[in-house]
């Protein structure tokens, strides 16, 4: 199946918000951690984690500790040296062709951490609030071991397509598409979670760069290949209508959790707010 524009939306949605998050929030904190092993193999390669999800590896936000390489032994490496196959920093893991001998004490590296994780999801929110499990993402090695890959830890945000329409708006085939996107996110106090409402808000009547496929810095890995991700280098060559996204509206509701009925059932520790984003592009769908 061929990328269409809905799956350009996405991708650029969940850059677009990481990049706002991390900018005017410096919603971050540098650390430093050594690698565990995890049992699990990814694609065949020997996996070591982090004891956080995720890492920041945008270059534009100053400030932050950007992962480029790790230290083996006390000697920095790269990817490509060493059997260093990848650095997934959405997952906090390493990627090794061969076994590394006494890790986690021979494998540790520098990175900032996300005070929030940012994911595309397709769930319901009544699966994301009631049916996962979540356990909270340190903010000091507090976890002596690497988070698997499917470990779900909070404080995040989930951003899920709504769906949308077009709308006739001159002849030749012009039409408004109109696009509805909803950000689930869940905190662990409310001082964050007002925080994030407050800088996506005032999002509203701004644009969002779309990112193509050739705008894109992973491989199959899930690491940079080469130079790393800088959002704003990016996005900075963008000038037609077309490359961008406009915000119609921002609207924002929060989860009292003392009012729902499955109370029961949610985390009394998780802080839920509902970001709601109108966006539109005038565009010639049918060519």
């Amino acid at each position: 199946m061929k990328v269409q524009f809905n799956n350009i939306v996405m991708s650029s949605m969940i850059f677009w918000f990481d990049n706002k998050l991390l900018n005017k929030g410096e919603a971050f904190t540098n650390h430093s951690s050594n690698f565990w092993p995890i049992d699990t193999r990814y694609f065949g390669y020997y996996t070591y984690g982090a004891p956080f999800k995720q890492m920041v590896i945008d270059e534009s936000i100053g400030g932050a500790s950007i992962i480029s390489g790790v230290y083996i032994n006390g000697s920095f490496t790269e990817v490509g040296q060493n059997y260093l196959s990848g650095i997934n920093a959405s997952q906090g893991q390493l990627y090794f062709s061969q076994p590394v001998a006494g890790a986690p004490s021979s494998i540790s590296g520098n990175y900032a951490v996300k005070d929030f994780n940012v994911y595309l999801t397709s769930e319901t929110e009544e699966d994301l609030l009631f049916e996962t499990q979540f356990q909270l993402n340190p903010k000091v090695s507090q976890n002596p071991t690497g988070l698997a890959s499917n470990a779900e830890t909070y404080p995040v945000v989930y951003l899920k397509y709504q769906g949308g329409e077009n709308e006739p708006l001159a002849f030749g085939g012009l039409d408004k598409t109109n696009i509805r996107i909803r950000a689930i996110a869940l905190s662990d106090n409310v001082f964050k979670l007002d925080a994030l409402t407050s800088i996506f808000r005032d999002t509203s009547k701004t644009l969002v760069p779309l990112l193509y496929e050739n705008d894109m810095p992973f491989n199959v890995l899930g690491s940079c290949t080469g130079h790393c991700f800088n959002y704003l280098e990016s996005t900075a060559n963008k000038q037609a209508d077309y490359d961008y996204l406009y915000i119609d509206n921002v609207s924002i509701s929060k989860i009292d959790s003392r009012l729902t009925n499955s109370y029961n059932r949610l985390n009394p520790n998780l802080f839920t707010a509902f970001i709601d984003f109108e966006l539109s592009q005038n565009r010639y769908p049918r060519l």
